[in-house]
This record gives C-alpha cells, sequence and structure tokens, in this order.
C-alpha cells in the first residue's frame, strides 16, 4: 500500500500506529455508538494520546493507509470466523460499508479504496493465518466490493 512521500517506514510509520485505533473506532460504531464525539470519548487514554501526538504530522496518504489497514485487518477477522460462503460475502459488503461509514470523519481518500483494492486484497492474503479460508473471497469479488461501496456515497 502507498505510504507518504516522507513515510519512516516500519514501526515507525503513522499508519501502523493509527490503524488499531481506527479498528476500535470500527468496533465502536458497529456496535451503535455513531456520534463522533461518543467515539472519541469512548477511547482509551492512549489512543487519545496517539491521536495527539500524530495529529500534527499525519498526511491525508497515512490516514488513507491506516484506514486500509484497518479494513484489511477486519476483513481478514471476518474470512477466519468459518462462516458459510455467502456469509463471507454479505459480511464482506458489511464490514466494508460499515469502515467506510465509521472512518467518515478522518481525512483519508475514500477513492484509494478502488485504487488500492488489489494491494489491499494481497494484504489480507499475506495476513491470513490460513490460506485456504482467505479463499473464500475472490479478488474480483472483493474488488467489486470495494467499487461498489466507495462510489455508492
Amino acid at each position: 500500500m502507498r505510504s507518504c512521500d516522507e513515510c519512516p517506514g516500519s514501526v515507525k510509520c503513522s499508519s501502523v500506529h493509527l490503524y488499531p485505533i481506527l479498528v476500535r473506532v470500527y468496533g465502536l460504531y458497529a456496535s451503535g455508538t455513531r456520534d463522533k464525539f461518543d467515539i472519541l470519548f469512548s477511547l482509551s487514554d492512549e489512543d487519545e494520546a496517539a491521536l495527539e501526538q500524530c495529529n500534527a504530522q499525519v498526511s491525508r496518504d497515512c490516514w488513507t493507509k491506516s484506514a486500509l489497514l484497518a479494513i484489511g485487518e477486519l476483513v481478514g477477522q471476518l474470512v477466519t470466523e468459518g462462516r458459510a460462503m455467502d456469509e463471507v460475502e454479505q459480511g464482506l459488503y458489511d464490514t466494508i460499508r460499515t469502515a467506510r461509514d465509521a472512518f467518515a470523519h478522518f481525512p483519508w481518500h475514500m477513492e484509494e479504496l478502488v485504487e488500492q483494492s488489489a494491494d489491499l486484497y494481497a494484504y489480507i492474503h499475506e495476513q491470513c493465518p490460513d490460506p485456504q479460508l482467505c479463499e473464500h473471497i475472490t479478488k474480483r469479488s472483493f474488488m467489486k466490493a470495494c467499487k461498489e461501496i466507495a462510489y455508492a456515497h
């Protein structure tokens, strides 16, 4: 996935530190906490400190990478839950759609969900503990879901 032009890489990359926070934001949003201030106040002190520390130096590209990493992790979790194929495909759409909505208040490039969908798909497969489980989601269906969801809003 793309990084900003000044990316220090590895564990120093802001997106590496921000994406776990976005995963928690997703969890709060998916469980019914929809107000951005309620979500912010529900985050831990460590999350708030990380957001404050990174906020001044994080570019929109960093936010985009962190959002895509979070989506990759969430889709990876979906695949490893052992659902039936039709449930996995519907879960894929639901997960990406919910992530799109949950991350709406963060400065990321929504269109990159489509532009980098092939890289995101590869990332999901790299992170998957059992490659056979990840075969439930084809590259074509994943890219199609990203495109439909990104351009539907």
